[in-house]
This record gives structure tokens, C-alpha cells and sequence, in this order.
């Protein structure tokens, strides 16, 4: 979440974001409000050049399709269970 943000309705903004390990953002994605963040893990990554780089991800994104697209990019992946 969006910390501090809301909506109509006070519902807040559910935000992710990839960040490399510097901590700059590289990209983000706002999640439908009837959503979670696992359909966005790959829309999120998709306009990244992954080749080559380690993906660190938890236990929400371990999906056998998020680890074959992320293969397919060239790139490694820490999942956490």
C-alpha cells in the first residue's frame, strides 16, 4: 500500500514497486482495488531488461508461470516460501 494514501471510500492506494538494490524505483504498478499483487508481478517487470539480474521475490510470487517468464527474460530468481 501507498502509505497515507486514499481513495473514495478510504480504501488505499496498493502500490508495488521493483526497485534495484540502491533503492531506486525501476518501475510500479497500481493494483485494482478487487485485485491482489500477484497478477501484476509480470506487467510490473515486463518493460525491465531482466537478462542477467537476480529477481528477489515473496512467497505471493512464487507461481511456476512468474519462474518460467522469468527464465525466459535470462534472469535468476529468490523466491521466498
Amino acid at each position: 500500500m501507498l502509505r497515507g494514501s486514499r481513495r473514495a471510500g478510504g480504501k488505499a492506494v496498493w502500490l508495488p514497486a521493483a526497485m534495484d538494490h540502491a533503492g531506486t524505483v525501476l518501475g510500479q504498478r497500481q493494483i485494482d482495488d478487487k485485485s491482489n499483487e500477484t497478477p501484476a508481478f509480470i506487467p510490473l517487470l515486463r518493460d525491465i531488461d531482466l537478462a542477467n539480474t537476480v529477481i528477489t521475490a515473496d512467497a505471493a510470487h512464487t507461481q511456476h508461470a512468474n519462474g518460467t517468464w522469468l527464465r525466459e527474460q535470462h534472469a535468476h530468481y529468490i523466491a521466498v516460501v
